[in-house]
């Protein structure tokens, strides 16, 4: 079985795409809860570990010191922008309600949740998806290319399911799907970036909870859980025009994959083994 696994990467990425978008869209839990949305994604990246473990890829979870601090300080701009909104849903917050209760147990869930998230959807993307395009497209510098845009699409696109499956595709819309897409495959481009230079997971795991930490502040401090990456209304218009400040402030972000990407030499097979 393992052998086989590793003959057929591609079609072991496509079958970790649609338990990772199952995983997500039925397993049943209270997206209220947050313990609930933890175990949900405890057991989504046990299994995307335990399929990397299968497919050879021992060697990026041992590698736990080495490439970890450049690889968040190289994301340090994400971080900086994603921690505005976060920074202002937490003064909107205290003064309109005050300081929460349980103040320090609401952030360390919803850290531990950001957490989960962030090895999960790396497992998925960068550990699984991205390395097993890799072991047939690696050979050549485009080919690497090839496998990062591929895995990073599909790692922007994983976010709008819900509105390309039911959206009305009116033309807000539409501009915060895209919007959407483009902001999260960047930051995925960076993310296989890194990985691929310092063949670090934790490191890039990490950057992804923190961005993703910052985030759930408005859950914390507003404790809203409607709208989302699409919306409509005026909500919907702002919305789209953030998004556009966002692809611009992101400009820095391509920069920074590609000045990590010239470091990276091919060929480049990822991280599993051929045999």
């Amino acid at each position: 079985m393992v052998k086989t696994i590793r003959k057929y990467p591609i079609i072991v990425a496509i079958i970790a795409l649609v338990i990772g978008y199952c995983g997500i869209k039925y397993l049943p839990y209270d997206g209220n809860n947050v313990t609930h949305m933890i175990l949900v994604r405890v057991l989504l990246s046990a299994i995307m570990i335990g399929i990397m473990l299968l497919m050879g890829a021992k060697k990026i979870f041992a590698n736990v010191k080495e490439g970890f601090g450049f690889s968040l300080r190289s994301c340090i701009w994400v971080l900086i922008i994603a921690a505005i909104p976060g920074v202002i849903s937490i003064v909107i917050g205290i003064t309109k309600n005050g300081i929460p209760d349980n103040l320090l147990i609401r952030e360390l869930s919803y850290f531990i949740l950001s957490l989960t998230v962030g090895i999960f959807e790396e497992g998925l993307f960068r550990g699984v998806a991205l390395n097993g395009t890799l072991r047939k497209t690696g050979k050549t510098r485009k080919g690497i290319w090839t496998a990062i845009l591929i895995s990073s699409l599909i790692f922007g696109i994983f976010h709008v399911t819900n509105y390309i499956f039911g959206g009305s595709y009116d033309l807000k819309g539409i501009i915060q799907t895209v919007g959407k897409i483009l902001q999260t495959g960047i930051f995925g481009i960076l993310l296989c970036a890194l990985f691929l230079k310092t063949k670090n997971f934790w490191g890039i795991s990490l950057a992804h909870a923190l961005n993703d930490f910052f985030a759930f502040q408005s859950l914390v401090f507003v404790g809203s859980t409607s709208g989302g990456y699409v919306q409509s209304g005026v909500e919907g218009s702002v919305l789209s025009i953030g998004y556009v400040i966002i692809l611009l402030l992101y400009i820095p972000v391509i920069y920074k994959a590609i000045k990590v990407m010239k470091q990276v030499k091919e060929p480049e097979y990822g991280s599993f083994k051929e045999n």
